[in-house]
């Protein structure tokens, strides 16, 4: 079941980084709309965390929202960490921050990151 979960929240990560609407069109295109799809997905995250303040899950997911929406690293590190703070075993969590940090690239950090996650969930991909 936690395979499956952290499976489902990689094609998650993953397909969030495309950014194409629903039709195929770029967002460039009606950016309007896109903003607006970006605000609400903020929304989203933030319920999500203030919700259930203590689930780690919660956290990684709004950072990994941080990370694709515009690059906003720092605060997809921040959220990160305190998923770390909650589940430090948290393989999913371990991953997003290494993604991020190889995005910065802070490429020795993000390699201790990773190994971690392959440390706490061996069906991540590396």
């Amino acid at each position: 079941m936690k395979r499956i979960a952290g499976l489902f929240l990689i094609l998650i990560f993953l397909s969030f980084s495309g950014c194409v609407s629903q039709d195929g069109t770029s967002a460039a295109i009606y950016p309007r709309q896109f903003s607006q799809r970006v605000n609400a997905s903020q929304e989203d995250f933030d319920r999500m965390v203030e919700s259930d303040p203590a689930n780690a899950s919660a956290w990684c997911l709004r950072g990994m929202y941080y990370n694709n929406a515009f690059g906003q690293y720092d605060k997809a590190l921040e959220n990160y960490n305190k998923g770390l703070e909650l589940d430090q075993e948290s393989g999913l969590c371990w991953y997003a921050k290494g993604i991020t940090l190889r995005n910065m690239k802070q490429f020795n950090e993000a390699e201790l990151c990773l190994r971690n996650a392959k440390t706490y969930d061996p069906s991540l991909p590396l």
